[in-house]
């Protein structure tokens, strides 16, 4: 049977959990209903603040590395620098309930502001749906590269040491001294696996809720992703990291 032949299957987080990888379209005919985007957000918020208040040593140490031959260096004195990541490390580590709820949120603040974005386009391009239904879609589709996606890295991080070098993106099999280069920057954050998983999900719920042609919906979709990837893929090339 199809997808779309269950419109009233139960509706319960381990089977939305469930319909996410396995039946989309199902999870998003739910997500239509009941958008639930908090119950996401709060997943988000959870997974990403305890892994990165876990690899933070790793991520510090190799911004420390970055910001000395970097163009930040011309900017801020390493003095300062030094002293702002001893400052950051040394609050995380007092005060990890507030430095889960810190990073956590960041997470889920950038998930709700792509979420309004998104709706915005979907919106132009005729889409009939609610900015809470698209905050439910789009929350729901970032568990992938959110959730999933931290889950696998979170343990080769934490064995290897390095963390700029995880990704799920074919950046992977570049050598060591690629990292930080444009190819493996553009690599890295345009080709990430779980990040256009997730972004096909988003697009089957405007489709789904929304009423777009695929056309409509993947443009939609993709091209808003494309230029705000573009801009943090800049970032990272000027400033080393």
């Amino acid at each position: 049977m199809s997808d779309q032949e269950h419109p009233e299957s139960p509706d319960f987080l381990p089977l939305r959990l469930w319909d996410l990888f396995m039946h989309p379209f199902r999870l998003m005919d739910n997500v239509g209903r009941w958008p639930k985007w908090w119950h996401a957000g709060l997943l988000i918020l959870l997974i990403n603040g305890v892994a990165t208040t876990w690899v933070g040593p790793v991520v510090l140490e190799e911004y420390r590395t970055s910001s000395r031959s970097s163009q930040l260096g011309s900017l801020v004195s390493r003095e300062q620098v030094e002293a702002s990541l001893e400052k950051a490390m040394d609050s995380g580590e007092r005060n990890k309930i507030g430095s889960i709820l810190s990073t956590g949120l960041n997470s889920w603040a950038v998930t709700i502001v792509f979420s309004l974005v998104l709706g915005f386009f979907v919106k132009m391009a005729g889409g009939k749906g609610s900015f809470p239904q698209a905050l439910g879609i789009v929350h729901w589709a970032a568990l992938i590269p959110y959730g999933l996606g931290t889950l696998i890295k979170l343990p080769l991080v934490l064995s290897t040491g390095e963390y700029a070098r995880i990704t799920l993106s074919p950046a992977a099999f570049l050598p060591t001294e690629a990292v930080g280069n444009f190819f493996f920057v553009m690599l890295a954050n345009f080709a990430e696996v779980t990040i256009w998983w997730g972004l096909l999900v988003v697009v089957v719920g405007f489709e789904k809720v929304f009423g777009l042609d695929r056309g409509p919906a993947f443009l939609s979709v993709v091209l808003p992703w494309a230029l705000a990837t573009g801009v943090m893929a800049g970032f990272r090339l000027v400033f080393g990291f």
